[in-house]
């Protein structure tokens, strides 16, 4: 067995690849190349990725989502809201703790704009702002937990204060934006 020789350079790097801000720097910008790769797919495949999404939309049905009908209650929807970003946002805390940063990081961000794009063509609109600020939000919070996840895999709790601000910051986040689309469906929150 060769036994290496302990370096600064080696102690740092490691540090480095611990720390929750490096970390969530790499997250956000796999998370922009997946989104400009979204872009790309999308600009030369607009007429495949349309049809795609609209063919494949009973996924949502699997996972209890429907999408928003005229009529529908304000309770019903704001827990479906909330009951399925909760679902899938700590699917992205389990999945960052298996270290699957970059892959999902990328995934994100071409489907995300690939979904956000669809929807402009479909309805044959420009996006709005408002959904555009939305989107940003829910790919960040999400971004957060794939950190967390990671962080806390590389830490195992060494530090408590971040992993529980982490955690605060994408519950709140994910409230928010949960009653920011409630706002844009009902034009009320409460």
């Amino acid at each position: 067995m060769v036994k290496t020789r302990y370096t600064p350079k080696r102690a740092a790097n490691g540090k480095l690849n611990k720390n929750y801000w490096i970390i969530l720097i790499k997250c956000i910008g796999w998370l922009f190349l997946g989104a400009a790769a979204g872009y790309l797919f999308f600009y030369f495949f607009s007429d495949f990725s349309v049809s795609a999404i609209d063919r494949y939309k009973f996924i949502q049905s699997i996972f209890g989502l429907r999408q928003y009908e005229e009529g529908m209650r304000y309770l019903t929807v704001i827990l479906a809201i909330i009951i399925a970003n909760t679902v899938s946002t700590t699917a992205y805390f389990v999945l960052g703790y298996f270290k699957t940063l970059i892959p999902l990081s990328i995934i994100t961000g071409f489907f995300m704009t690939i979904l956000l794009l669809a929807g402009a063509a479909v309805r044959q609109v420009s996006i709005p702002l408002e959904v555009i600020i939305l989107f940003s939000i829910e790919a960040f919070y999400r971004c957060l937990a794939l950190v967390t996840g990671e962080h806390l895999y590389k830490n195992k709790l060494e530090k408590k204060s971040v992993f529980i601000v982490s955690i605060a910051a994408i519950v709140l986040l994910l409230i928010g934006a949960a009653f920011y689309e409630i706002y844009q469906i009902f034009g009320y929150i409460f």
